[in-house]
Parts: C-alpha cells; structure tokens; sequence
C-alpha cells in the first residue's frame, strides 16, 4: 500500500510542479526538477524515513517488491 501512495503523490507532483517548489529566502521559488518522496517509519525507539529517489520514474513493481520492508 505505501508503494501505491508513493507513486500516486509522485505522479500528482508531475501533473502539479508548482506544489514541489521550495522558498528559501521568503520571496523566490525554486521549483525542483527531482521528485523525492520519503516515507515516515516507526521503529522501535524512534522514526526513520527512507526516500524514493525520482519516484515519477521508478517502475511500480520494483516499488512494490521494495516495499515488503517497509510495510511488514
């Protein structure tokens, strides 16, 4: 499941650049070319979030099969 949503916010932010932009200096947006998306894990005595690095290009399945150690 957490492959799906991955890929679905990736593909969302393909349709919908402006929404991956970053301000840095409170007055000019740099829009960014990668699509990154990290993904919050509980484990015992903390939280750590790996990143799917260019998730829009990443083949689902591959996404999927990756996914068994983050899902359980």
């Amino acid at each position: 499941m957490t492959a799906l949503l991955a890929k679905a916010a990736a593909m969302a932010l393909v349709q919908h650049p402006v929404v991956n932009a970053s301000c840095k200096d409170g007055k000019s947006f740099t829009y960014n070319s990668n699509i990154n998306i990290a993904v919050a894990v509980a484990i015992n005595g903390g939280l750590i979030t790996p990143v799917l690095q260019d998730a829009d290009k990443v083949i689902l399945l591959f996404s999927l099969y990756d996914s068994r150690f983050i899902d359980g």
